[in-house]
């Protein structure tokens, strides 16, 4: 958040300076104050604390009038911009995006230009240019996993400041889950409007299960009973069991992770120690690589969420354990041969049924320069009218609670995401998080393609991220 110390002339016509100007009445010249507030692109004032420190009364007797002129104008308004720019990752993101900002160019006559990039390369191609403090981007996707890096570094803007701006549009933050809206939040401010919150959940052949007689698996036992059935079947050629995103790095992590969680375990303890490499761990990872090893297609070791949705859009797998954001993919007939044939489902459990929850919000940028209007672009993009039907329509999982209530009563889809959020969550948020995932994603590779067992490949992983981990002062033994 932006501080800075600012002057203010009695008879100044600031909102400030009106509220001050009536608690001093005396003395010739000019009174003014030092106080600790932030300036507002649209030129008005507003005070951050309740409780302002006053540094400095300096009462003047002769003021040049030039002063006291300058200060009577009114605050000017925020200049309107050509354009404002949006970085993003998922193409049902940026499909929404694109198409509100046709809405918004007609509006406000301001060009919108959303920037897709890849998983791979989003997270340093932002961190790049937000150190670099160039403003490139007014609006910045971000996930709920990276929040406490954002906030710690600065990097984001509190939003509460913009919606209790009367000058600007307001927005009703309590019609989203408050875990959610939490998740990129500190004690005083929200950062972000999650327009995007869901949990993996799993796709399968609708038609093949009928012709089987099978349901959907309850159990990871039933899963590799049903994998099994479709796997190197006769009745069924060129078609696998199951698939899931073992690629190395973010997806290898982020699907193990359901997985480990459903078998009641976790990453660490209460006091930050490893807790990943112990029994529970090395049993859910080798269930995890067991099924990928005898059910899946040999190219599986490969798949991170696009591959893996391509394989399931060719009919070459029964299930797979996916993002719900590709099931409008599974529609497509331009590209899919599976069109109305696919349903969806919650993961299987074993102790629990505990998938990842995913979550992908709208920030803005520290350094943009047209943040009053990329709030108002946010605002209205948010909006329930434009949830309901471009969120909808673009194949965004949605996550405004009175929008995605009802479609969960008439929509499988969104039933197997609302039965799924029962037990979910994510990795935690640290600043670190990016490196460790990174250390996780390799290790459930290297037990996938079989380079290593699971328990050697845990126990590496601990060792290298309690370093990490002592390194930022979480571990202190």
């Amino acid at each position: 958040m932006n501080r800075r110390v600012v002057f203010y002339v009695r008879h100044a016509r600031t909102e400030a300076g009106d509220i001050f100007g009536s608690i001093f009445k005396k003395g010739g010249g000019s009174i003014f104050l030092i106080a600790e507030v932030t300036l507002f692109h649209e030129g008005g004032f507003r005070i951050m604390r309740k409780k302002t420190i006053f540094i400095v009364i300096l009462v003047l007797v002769l003021v040049p009038v030039f002063l006291l002129t300058g200060s009577k104008k009114e605050p000017e308004k925020a200049a309107k911009p050509e354009k404002i720019t949006i970085v993003v990752y998922e193409p049902v993101e940026a499909k929404g995006m694109t198409e509100f900002g046709k809405v918004f160019t007609q509006k406000y006559g301001i060009e919108v230009e959303v920037f897709t990039v890849p998983w791979a390369n989003l997270h340093e191609k932002i961190i790049a240019d937000l150190t670099a403090k160039t403003g490139t981007y007014d609006l910045i996707a971000i996930p709920g996993l990276w929040s406490l890096e954002f906030i710690y570094a600065g990097y984001i803007e509190p939003l509460d400041t913009y919606w209790s701006n009367p000058d600007l549009p307001s927005f009703d933050i309590e019609d989203y889950p408050q875990d959610i809206v939490n998740l990129v939040a500190d004690d005083d401010h929200v950062y972000w409007i999650p327009h995007h919150a869901t949990t993996q959940i799993l796709f399968y052949r609708k038609d093949l299960f009928e012709k089987e007689k099978l349901r959907p698996p309850d159990t990871y036992d039933d899963l590799f009973r049903v994998a099994e059935i479709f796997t190197n079947n006769p009745k069924y050629p060129g078609v696998y069991g199951f698939a899931t995103t073992p690629k190395q790095g973010e997806w290898a992590s982020s699907t193990w992770s359901t997985w480990i969680w459903s078998w009641g375990g976790d990453y660490f303890d209460k006091n930050w120690h490893c807790i990943f490499n112990n029994a529970t761990g090395v049993a859910s990872l080798e269930a995890y690589a067991e099924a990928v090893q005898r059910f899946a297609p040999p190219d599986c070791p490969n798949y991170g969420n696009e591959e893996g949705g391509a394989a399931m859009q060719q009919g070459r797998v029964a299930m797979l354990q996916m993002w719900p954001y590709l099931a409008t993919a599974m529609q497509d007939p331009s590209q899919s041969k599976v069109v109305g044939k696919v349903g969806y489902a919650p993961m299987p459990k074993k102790e629990l049924r505990f998938p990842r929850l995913g979550s992908w919000g709208l920030t803005i940028s520290r350094y943009s320069k047209n943040k009053e209007w990329a709030w108002r672009y946010m605002a209205e993009f948010n909006s329930k009218e434009n949830v309901e039907t471009i969120h909808r329509e673009a194949g965004m999982p949605i996550c405004r609670t009175s929008v995605a209530s009802v479609l969960a009563e008439e929509d499988p889809l969104f039933k197997a995401i609302f039965v799924s959020f029962e037990h979910t969550k994510e990795r935690p948020g640290i600043p670190e998080i990016t490196q460790i995932i990174d250390v996780w994603g390799l290790a459930v590779s290297r037990v996938v393609v079989g380079d290593t067992d699971a328990q050697t490949a845990l126990d590496d992983a601990a060792e290298e991220i309690e370093v990490i981990l002592r390194d930022g002062g979480y571990l202190k033994d």
